[in-house]
């Protein structure tokens, strides 16, 4: 079969699947499974990713459970958030299994490089330097860093930071961590291992300020009354599903499956669930 006809064929799998989700099939995650996974073999899918995941009928999915309402777990340890409804939906769709990955900022493109996880809805901003190693759907978010601070702080922006006196907290591997090293960097650098420990700091005033997305800083001081989300944005960042690199009809798949969720509303109801306000225009154009 010429390269050409692979690539229509597995187009015509992948919109096949989602069309399968919109009239709501009524079979088993089993069944699902099953003919998903018979559907891939007849018409030579070309992914070796959904080919795997639909043989062995569960998906891997890396998700940040560092901080609401992204992703956390409740108190009885379950997975929640707009990240792992995203993880959740996308094994709906497929009629699989979801297993779902604790990963931060240092770790989650090695667990995506490694196999550990199958994909990543764990709060990657697509950039040019990260599409080196992984490849990106199309945005399921659109979010920009902001900076966290104690309320009342005298410091309201990143040059604010530029002291030897000033701590901020941020994650390696970050956005935030980037900025405050170009912009800031005579502060003194706190390194933690998610945003909750960020927030538990300047609660503490072990630290002067963190960064991370609007999405989760508005939402830290929303629910705390001694911190407070600065104003300023510095980034207007793609947050993307990541899968590995070189398997194109996976990311096309991915691509599909994003832009089903954002035009039938449930992408704009997720978000409305988690922060209580519509999300931010999507489009196509980074």
């Amino acid at each position: 079969m010429g390269k050409c006809m692979k690539k229509v064929l597995s187009v015509a799998l992948a919109i096949g699947l989602i069309a399968g989700m919109a009239t709501g099939c009524s079979s088993s995650k089993k069944e699902s499974s099953k003919n998903n996974d018979a559907a891939a073999k007849e018409e030579g899918s070309g992914s070796a990713t959904l080919d795997a995941i639909l043989e062995k009928g569960k998906i891997v999915v890396g998700c940040s459970l560092n901080g609401a309402p992204i992703g956390f777990t409740d108190d009885s340890g379950k997975e929640m958030g707009y990240d792992v409804d995203w993880a959740n939906r996308l094994g709906e769709v497929l009629g699989v299994d979801v297993e779902i990955v604790n990963v931060d900022a240092e770790t989650r493109l090695p667990a995506l490089t490694s196999g550990r996880v199958d994909v990543l809805f764990a709060n990657v901003t697509g950039n040019l330097e990260r599409a080196q190693s992984v490849d990106f759907s199309i945005p399921y978010l659109r979010a920009g860093i902001k900076m966290l601070t104690a309320a009342g702080s005298e410091l309201h922006t990143l040059e604010d930071l530029n002291n030897p006196d000033v701590t901020v907290s941020v994650n390696r591997g970050s956005t935030g961590e980037a900025l405050v090293t170009e912009y800031a960097p005579d502060a003194n650098i706190l390194y933690v291992d998610n945003f909750t420990d960020s927030v538990l700091q300047v609660e503490q005033g072990k630290a002067d300020a963190a960064f991370e997305d609007n999405t989760v800083v508005e939402y830290a001081a929303s629910q705390n009354d001694k911190l407070e989300a600065q104003e300023k944005m510095y980034t207007s960042d793609p947050i993307c599903a990541a899968c590995r690199k070189g398997d194109m009809e996976f990311t096309r798949y991915l691509d599909m499956f994003v832009s089903w969720q954002i035009s039938s509303g449930w992408q704009s109801d997720t978000y409305e669930k988690w922060w209580g306000t519509k999300p931010a225009e999507l489009n196509y154009l980074w």
